[in-house]
């Protein structure tokens, strides 16, 4: 009996404390200063707890224990002489009460953050986007009826989930559950949003504080950071993400022709099935959709308009988008 005990109160040990080591790297190109430091919520924003490592070429490092969560930080230097500064949806940063700072999530496994401009995002170095993001809430749990389920949020670019709008346009699709989904396409950006039913019949309710959230001082919101192309999924009301899974890439067994084109794009696969296929224009509204069940599928584009399409392809092998031109 007694050695049950001590094991369970080990196991417990080990899961409030389980930690994983996180690599932190700034380019500090630019400034000057005498040592680098992250200052975060998990040191307590100390300017002086953390210094990072001269590697050469302006690259400093560091690689911290820290307690599996949800964190902001920034890098700092002299002991707050100089911070990182952001602006708000920029798309490493999550904005609190009108604080912009870069968010972290230590989910059990250790990473090595890649190497950020001070003052800047890696994932703006690395793609740009636009990137397609699959939003999927579960609404088995909400107490009422309801006719649909939208999507209400911030815009960037005439991009996003319509400015709060309402019933416009950002509806999702009933998957049949009480499952209900939908693709947007994003610019690079830390959007704010609600799962809504029936416009603004009902909004989703959070508390400042809870986790994947952001406060304005009055509003608790979700955010989503398009910083790639994602799927994640919900529950009603519920603080956090359920699932998040970064789109398998198959844009190797894709080709299209032509692109540009004047009246039709053929995509072929190589010896993969097209299951579904979607197209949207730059504003994220859906032109197109099928379910070909096919290696060849041929897209008119005579009743489109001229300029930039994305393509969503999923196959057996996963997903890919493919940037397509009418002219």
């Amino acid at each position: 009996m007694k050695k049950l005990y001590f094991l369970v109160c080990l196991f417990t040990v080990l899961t409030v404390s389980a930690q994983s080591n996180i690599t932190f790297s700034v380019d500090m190109t630019g400034q000057t200063f005498t040592t680098a430091y992250v200052s975060g919520s998990f040191n307590g924003w100390s300017g002086t707890a953390n210094p990072l490592v001269d590697m050469g070429g302006n690259i400093w490092e560091v690689t911290l224990p820290i307690v599996d969560g949800e964190y902001e930080y920034k890098f700092t230097f002299d002991d707050w002489t100089g911070q990182d500064a952001f602006a708000q949806g920029d798309v490493c940063t999550i904005t609190n009460y009108g604080n912009h700072n870069r968010r972290l999530v230590v989910d059990g496994s250790d990473k090595t953050l890649a190497t950020a401009p001070f003052s800047g995002c890696a994932e703006s170095m690395a793609n740009p986007g636009p990137h397609a993001i699959t939003l999927t809430v579960d609404m088995n749990g909400y107490g009422g009826s309801f006719t649909t389920v939208y999507v209400n949020g911030e815009n960037h670019n005439s991009q996003g989930f319509g400015s709060w709008c309402g019933a416009c346009g950002n509806e999702l699709t009933d998957q049949g559950g009480g499952i209900w989904s939908g693709t947007f396409m994003l610019e690079e950006y830390s959007y704010q949003f609600k799962f809504t039913v029936d416009g603004w019949t009902d909004q989703e309710a959070f508390s400042p504080g809870d986790a994947f959230t952001a406060t304005d001082g009055t509003n608790t919101n979700r955010y989503v950071s398009a910083d790639g192309d994602k799927s994640i999924s919900y529950t009603w009301s519920t603080p956090g993400e359920t699932l998040s899974i970064r789109t398998v890439s198959i844009l190797d067994e894709v080709k299209v022709y032509p692109n540009p084109t004047e009246n039709v794009w053929n995509i072929v696969t190589n010896n993969q099935n097209i299951q579904t296929i979607k197209l949207f224009d730059v504003l994220g509204k859906q032109v197109y959709a099928s379910q070909p069940n096919s290696s060849e599928v041929s897209i008119s584009s005579n009743n489109l308009s001229n300029g930039l399409y994305f393509a969503k392809i999923k196959t057996n092998n996963g997903e890919s988008n493919l940037r397509l031109v009418k002219q």
